[in-house]
């Protein structure tokens, strides 16, 4: 008998051992879906994630994923991202072709930096720069105290007690130069003698004109001495007028001493920033820092999953294990795309929906970006809220940028700290913030403006220091905050720059200052009567001065009267009447 070609036993074992792994493959392929996805998935992320279930469908080829938890390597006690529910349309010709393309993926339920009800597993250890807490600074750190009147004192070089003494020494000075070029003055006998002596030459019988010219050269005579008395009066007054200028700068110097020496105090109050320029850190970094996980969430989450698609050093491969290699040519389409998705990110109970465009790791393939757009107008925590952005891998990292506008956000009892040192929450405020964020090769480099209006906080301290802050707190009305947005797409750094400084210096000042006020006003009362003791002793020099320049203005006057005296007239009148008259 002639055996057939065809072995039909073996056939028959081979197609129902093909039929059985078809048929394991179909009752459990969802759970090899959902395996393979949290390996895929892990080993992008870096740790842990969780897939609560999966369920495929084969007309059309779609996947439904609910439950997706990914722990954040940073914090493993939190998910940094976590999806309620997820859908995919997949299209069976390019899976057959070895590409994955997903026409439309709906996520909805997205929170992020949720706890976990485990500590998820990390396979990528975070670098200690990336553990580094943001604010940089505790309160505990914040070295700055609220000066003491005291310990101000022991500090500040008072003036006046030196400008006492400088004016003691120029009222010497002065004093001793004009009674010097008083002495030297003609006294009021002095020009009594002149007045005679003019009188007797300028009077009386003369015999001859040798007569006439010995008077005249009398007169010379006394007028020279007249002159140098005259010199002396002159080099008096310019004496007297250097002497009131000095006297009176030395005076208004020491009626203001006092008051410039409190001033100098005051200014030792005044918080230049030096204690304060971490404050709006510490009070608002670890806010901040939660915020911008939501404006951060398309760098922090989709960015470096994306860049680890290709790297296979994220997780070490099993030994034995094969590794995924490509070998797409330039022109070739995308391994993987989404072209089309939309998300829904909780935020405190409102829903925000983000429509995306071209998710892909192969940005140089497709020749394009992944691009985002959010909007939410009018919703129960704002008037209006626009995000957008792009975003694309090349081998240098990630080159994207992203911008927003918020209008009219209501805070409402939001928790700032809750330290031992000092408790703060914002009552109730408006926000408004808009801002930009370039990334180039994995680095951030942005900036944002906040804006806190109608603010109403309610604070409250254990030391000095901290109260004070807390009253300082309670008044603010409004607050302004720049923000620094820089460091690597895995462990962004914030750094601020606003306003609060400012006003907590000039607000804690004041608060100091009410404090002090009792003690600077006996301060000031005391510096004055210092002062009082020599403004007497300047002031009445002053007196003199004016008094002696009025004196030594008049003999100047009749000296110079004096000086104008002749005999020729008088004399040859007097020897022409003489002569005729004998005649």
């Amino acid at each position: 008998m002639k055996r057939g070609i065809i072995r039909w036993p073996g056939l028959a074992v081979f197609a129902g051992f093909v039929l059985l792994l078809v048929a394991i493959s179909w009752l459990f392929l969802d759970s090899i879906i959902k395996v393979t996805l949290e390996h895929t998935l892990g080993r992008l992320n870096g740790a842990e994630v969780n897939i609560e279930q999966v369920e495929h469908s084969w007309s059309p080829l779609a996947l439904r994923i609910k439950g997706v938890q990914v722990t954040n390597p940073q914090q493993p006690t939190h998910n940094r991202v976590q999806v309620g529910e997820a859908s995919a349309d997949i299209s069976p010709t390019e899976l057959i072709l070895g590409r994955t393309l997903i026409e439309q993926l709906t996520m909805t339920g997205i929170r992020v930096n949720q706890e976990r009800d485990s500590e998820g597993e990390v396979y990528v250890l975070p670098s200690e720069d990336d553990m580094k807490q943001w604010a940089g600074q505790s309160w505990e750190d914040l070295k700055m105290s609220l000066p003491s009147t005291d310990e101000i004192m022991a500090q500040v070089n008072l003036r006046t007690d030196k400008v006492i003494e400088e004016s003691k020494a120029a009222y010497e000075k002065q004093k001793q130069q004009v009674i010097a070029a008083k002495d030297a003055l003609p006294s009021e006998d002095k020009i009594k003698e002149y007045e005679q002596k003019i009188k007797e030459i300028t009077e009386g019988d003369v015999k001859d004109l040798g007569a006439i010219a010995a008077r005249k050269e009398a007169l010379d005579e006394l007028k020279e001495s007249i002159r140098k008395d005259k010199e002396a009066i002159a080099n008096f007054r310019d004496r007297v007028s250097e002497a009131k200028e000095v006297l009176q700068t030395q005076v208004t110097e020491l009626k203001n001493a006092p008051g410039n020496d409190i001033d100098r105090i005051k200014s030792f109050f005044s918080m230049d920033g030096q204690g304060l320029q971490n404050v709006t850190g510490l009070l608002l970094g670890e806010q901040a820092k939660q915020w911008s996980q939501y404006l951060l969430l398309a760098y922090e989450q989709l960015g470096p999953m994306l860049a680890r698609s290709d790297n296979s050093e994220t997780v070490k491969p099993v030994r034995g294990e094969g590794q995924s290699i490509s070998f797409a040519e330039e022109d070739a389409p995308p391994e993987f795309l989404i072209k089309k998705a939309r998300t829904e990110f909780m935020v405190a109970g409102t829903v925000i929906d983000v429509d995306w465009q071209n998710i892909t790791h192969q940005h140089n393939l497709l020749g394009q970006p992944t691009t985002y757009q959010a909007r939410a107008d009018n919703s129960e925590l704002w008037k209006a809220f626009n995000l957008n952005g792009e975003l694309s891998l090349s081998d240098l990292g990630i080159d994207a940028k992203q911008q927003w506008q918020l209008k009219g956000a209501q805070l409402q009892n939001l928790g700032l700290s809750e330290s031992a040192e000092l408790s703060a929450q914002i009552v109730s405020s408006l926000l408004d913030s808009d801002g930009t964020i370039l990334v180039r090769e994995n680095k951030l480099d942005g900036n944002a403006m906040v804006r806190m209006l109608n603010l109403d906080m309610d604070a409250s301290g254990s030391s000095k220091l901290t109260n004070a802050i807390a009253s300082a707190l309670s008044q603010l009305q409004r607050l302004d905050i720049a923000t620094n947005i820089a460091g690597d797409i895995q462990s962004p750094s914030l750094s601020f720059d606003s306003d609060l400084d400012d006003q907590l210096g000039s607000l804690l000042a004041d608060t100091a200052m009410s404090e002090a006020d009792g003690k600077l006003a006996d301060i000031k009362a005391d510096l004055t009567a210092k002062v009082s003791d020599q403004l007497g002793g300047q002031e009445e020099l002053l007196q003199s001065l004016t008094q002696w320049n009025s004196e030594s203005g008049e003999k100047d006057q009749k000296l110079e009267e004096l000086l104008k005296s002749k005999i020729e007239d008088s004399l040859k009148d007097k020897l022409k009447g003489r002569l005729f008259g004998d005649s």
